[in-house]
């Protein structure tokens, strides 16, 4: 026989054929590449029509099944069209490739509109309908297919349509019809008890599955999984690990259930020691158990970097979101930056992640220029939701920016991102921690409904500003309300009395929390009543509370003790406080710059020198002063006794005649503490080169006369800054807001409103 070397329609040689035989030769070709591309698959159809075969169902029928497996139904399509006599075969290949690639409506229209009216739909058929009319949740269909069944009794015996009949039921909420399917099937698979499994599972009757599962005849890997995972999303972890032990082969979706379960619920010690387990017992984690693993990991964990290089390795967006955010949780947001920058195509998430990452570490700045950088993304499809609204307005409140939190308010309502609850709570908090305590309540007055969170919000913004009565109004409108208060709604409340010299009322809240509300008081709790007793003066009912406590004392509350001393100049208790302290936390300058300053301020030099060496011996060095003021949406930044700024020649000269100023009206620096050096500030020449000062000159000489300033200083104001600025007010008429480490000082002819308790 006369045979010739062909190559085939992509150009690779292929193998001999006789020419006389190209339905032959297609065919095997069709069946040898089942994953061509969309320009191959049209070169296959150029040959088709070259050799008249353009019509041929059975090679049409390939092409469709090639087509619906890549994903390229609308080139189906257009094949399925050129057939002048399709039959059922073709037909269910299209109908097949519709559900596939989830098209579902395109699916019923061609069952509906061609299939009904051309053919008989056979057993192939209507597992494919079914489908789609679970996905659809088009139960009339559903229904007028089980008819047919039921009139037609060689399909409606078939376990495929069956199944996929039971299926359809549970997914259109139709549970009744489902378990009457059930109950008429002679002899069900083991698919078929799996679906009656998942279902109960998806409605949340976990009791019913668990009965179901107890029944079944056998089981496979998915009857076990299923039931795994259903108790552990439940919450009932005890259960899940039941099963899981006693399931009797383990695969990765059974590892999986386990380890998000406890993730989910915060167990986060348990997940990573069962992914250490799997990765002991041999099985590779994917996507799903790095995502679950990375929420459960913290900065101590002993599988960081495990975790990490497995991130590393995944080819996933989502995992590469999931790594991103894991950095920024250790606080490694270069290495964040890094991964965020590498990924090609970033969703919502990713920025949202990133941006969220900045804010959380405390790097407002950063986190407000990537957001810009998304407002450009916006033009190709990434637009801020509230979620990434949320974080922008958290780093304007770090920073204070008030008239770029204004700006990011108009924005939300200029690009209709929905103000929900969540939303305006961030507002309501970033207006008060920007100093615009007004704006705060206007928009809390505004809620339609108001949730924990924000009354929450709206009493610890009052505390800062040391409205201490308002806090109490605003959680007896609370409780009027029908809101049930928590330990956070607590904290507020206590840090209000305390900044508000509300000593009797602040206990009496403490009271209340445990009588009324049995809320078990926390360490935070107890630090407050310490600082509310502290900064009343009654340090020695503090210290007596102290030691009364049922929980360790920790930073807070021997910080809270220590800054009472300060106040009050306790030598003798302050160092029985700095040395619990420093116990605690040798690291931490703030202890060391506390105790230097009780010393100080009844000149103990020699104890001073002392803690000096404590420092050096531990490599402590102090945090360096830092206030930022903003002026017509600009940020400017002031480092104590710090030159960088481009204008400091002037502001220095202008303070020192400022000061000349003051001093007919009362001021005298420490001079003492001037010469030793003994301020919190860090590399200070001279005592009034504090950070808040230089911003305040610069505001001053830059602003427009007795107009408002706002400044926020990263560390306490000291009581020589503090007794400037009430005296700078009332010298230049302005109305001056100070918000320091601990609240907000509003300062106005002469006085401020925290007077004296700071």
């Amino acid at each position: 026989m006369d045979r010739t070397l062909v190559l085939d329609p992509i150009g690779k040689p292929f193998q001999l054929f006789r020419r006389s035989k190209d339905e032959q030769y297609f065919s095997l070709l069709l069946r040898q590449n089942p994953r061509l591309k969309l320009h191959e698959l049209k070169q296959v159809q150029a040959q088709l029509i070259r050799r008249a075969l353009h019509h041929d169902n059975i090679l049409i029928t390939k092409l469709i099944s090639i087509c619906s497996d890549s994903g390229t139904m609308d080139y189906a399509g257009l094949l399925f069209n050129y057939v002048k006599e399709p039959d059922l075969i073709l037909c269910n290949s299209m109908l097949r490739g519709y559900t596939r690639n989830g098209h579902f409506e395109l699916a019923i229209l061609f069952y509906i509109q061609f299939i009904l009216r051309e053919f008989i739909p056979d057993h192939f058929t209507f597992p494919y309908v079914l489908k789609a009319c679970a996905a659809m949740c088009t139960t009339y269909l559903g229904q007028q297919i089980h008819g047919y069944l039921i009139k037609n009794n060689t399909v409606s015996q078939d376990i495929f349509v069956l199944n996929s009949l039971l299926d359809m039921y549970f997914k259109c909420h139709q549970n009744e019809a489902a378990m009457l399917v059930f109950r008429q099937i002679a002899e069900p698979s083991l698919t078929s008890w799996n679906i009656m499994l998942a279902s109960f599972v998806t409605s949340g009757d976990l009791n019913s599955a668990r009965n179901l599962f107890d029944e079944m005849p056998q089981r496979d890997a998915v009857s076990w999984n299923t039931m795994i995972n259903a108790y552990a999303k439940s919450g009932q972890l005890e259960i899940a690990k039941n099963l899981f032990d006693e399931t009797p082969e383990r695969n990765l979706v059974s590892w999986n259930a386990l380890i998000a379960g406890y993730s989910q619920n915060s167990l986060n010690e348990e997940a990573l020691s069962i992914f250490s387990q799997m990765l002991k017992s041999g099985i590779r984690p994917d996507n799903a158990t790095i995502l679950s693993v990375i929420l459960a990991v913290s900065p101590d964990s002993d599988v960081v970097e495990q975790v990490i290089a497995f991130a590393k390795s995944a080819n996933s967006l989502s995992v590469s979101t999931g790594l991103l955010t894991l950095y920024a949780k250790l606080g490694r947001m270069d290495d964040a930056r890094k991964v965020f920058y590498e990924i090609p195509e970033k969703d919502l998430v990713t920025w949202n992640a990133m941006i969220a990452g900045y804010s959380q570490n405390q790097r407002p700045m950063e986190a407000i220029k990537l957001f810009r950088e998304m407002q450009l993304e916006h033009r190709i499809g990434v637009k801020p939701d509230g979620v990434t609204m949320v974080s922008v307005i958290t780093s304007c409140s770090q920073i204070g920016a008030l008239a770029l939190g204004e700006w990011v308010h108009a924005y939300i309502k200029k690009d209709e991102i929905v103000l929900d609850v969540f939303l305006a709570t961030s507002l309501i908090d970033m207006y008060a921690k920007c100093g615009d305590l007004n704006r705060a309540r206007h928009l809390f007055q505004e809620m339609p409904t108001r949730d924990l969170a924000a009354w929450n919000a709206m009493i610890k913004g009052l505390a800062i500003h040391g409205q201490g009565k308002e806090a109490l109004e605003i959680f007896s409108l609370m409780k009027r309300n029908g809101v049930l208060p928590n330990n956070i709604t607590f904290v507020g409340l206590l840090s209000a009395c305390s900044h508000g010299g509300l000593t009797a009322e602040g206990l009496e809240v403490f009271n209340l929390m445990q009588n009324q509300y049995n809320i078990v008081p926390q360490v935070e709790h107890y630090g407050c009543v310490v600082d509310l007793l502290g900064r009343a003066g009654q340090l020695a009912d503090a210290y007596e509370f102290v030691k009364r406590m049922p929980v360790q004392p920790d930073r807070v509350v021997w910080g809270a003790l220590l800054s009472a001393c300060q106040s009050h100049q306790n030598v003798e208790l302050a160092e029985e406080a700095a040395h619990r302290l420093i116990e605690l936390d040798p690291k931490h300058d703030g202890n060391y710059v506390l105790l230097s300053n009780v010393y100080a301020s009844v000149r103990k030099w020699k104890d001073v020198a002392k803690v000096r060496a404590w420092m050096r011996a531990n490599h402590v060095r102090k945090t360096p002063g830092c206030s930022v003021v903003e002026l017509a949406g600009v940020l400017h930044e002031f480092m104590a006794g710090g030159r960088s700024h481009p204008r400091s020649e002037e502001i220095y000269a202008a303070w020192n005649e400022l000061v000349k100023r003051l001093k007919p009206m009362g001021y005298e620096p420490d001079t003492g503490v001037l010469l030793r050096n003994l301020n919190e500030e860090d590399g200070e020449q001279a005592l009034y080169h504090h950070s808040e000062k230089l911003a305040l000159t610069f505001a001053l000489i830059t602003s427009e006369p007795e107009s408002p300033i706002k400044i926020v200083k990263n560390l306490r104001i000291c009581g020589d800054c503090h007794r400037a600025i009430e005296l700078v007010s009332k010298l230049e008429n302005r109305e001056i807001t100070v918000r320091d480490r601990n609240r907000f000082h509003h300062f106005k002819s002469g006085f401020c409103s925290c007077r004296g308790y700071w």
